[in-house]
């Protein structure tokens, strides 16, 4: 219960903090799919009312914290292609902190490098039926632009959701809120993650 206090009190008070809502926020919604088998993951994130997707192919190494992911972005019919190479360094009760690195090929824009840790506070196991698992998480993005040698602090995600799960089968409503290089508000949007564990 503490916990949920915890994340709707922060989640008040990053939202007081930023400017108005402003007329592009909740006009789209993510939905995220992946299926897992052994340390295999399948995924696909669509969109509702933007026309951008991704295919995911993951894999997660056994007996260690490493974890490879390639995506296939498509944004209105322009092609990107990432690599992401995460590492599992810190999990102490709810408290959790990865990092992850990236590299994305854009084509018609320069290619990045990204470092991306991702840190924040996960219920342990499903406390109630009602709240499920709630989650706070945090991500800034730190980018290496490759052609003019610029390392930049990107913007920063967020995310606040909760966690259902059913046996094998999950399911995560959130809301993203991203924040742009000077920590004003840039968007938010809902989400929902669906997990199948084969």
């Amino acid at each position: 219960m503490k916990f949920i206090i915890t994340a709707f009190m922060a989640s008040i008070l990053m939202f007081a903090g930023t400017s108005n809502a402003s007329a592009d926020d909740f006009d789209y919604t993510e939905v995220n799919t992946f299926v897992s088998k052994d340390n295999w993951t399948f995924g696909v994130r669509e969109y509702a009312d933007k026309d951008v997707s991704q295919r995911i192919l993951r894999y997660d190494f056994e007996g260690n914290p490493y974890r490879i992911e390639y995506r296939k972005i498509d944004r209105a019919g322009v092609g990107e292609d990432w690599i992401r190479f995460q590492v599992k360094q810190i999990k102490n009760g709810a408290f959790f902190f990865n990092s992850r690195f990236e590299h994305r090929s854009r084509e018609g824009r320069e290619n990045v490098m990204r470092y991306r840790p991702q840190f924040g506070l996960e219920a342990q196991g499903q406390p109630n039926l009602l709240f499920g698992s709630p989650f706070l998480i945090f991500e800034p993005h730190v980018q290496y632009t490759y052609d003019g040698s610029n390392l930049d602090y990107s913007h920063l995600q967020t995310f606040i959701g909760t966690k259902y799960k059913f046996g094998s089968f999950s399911v995560s409503p959130f809301v993203e809120v991203d924040f742009d290089d000077d920590f004003k508000k840039d968007t938010a949007f809902f989400g929902v993650d669906f997990k199948l564990n084969l």
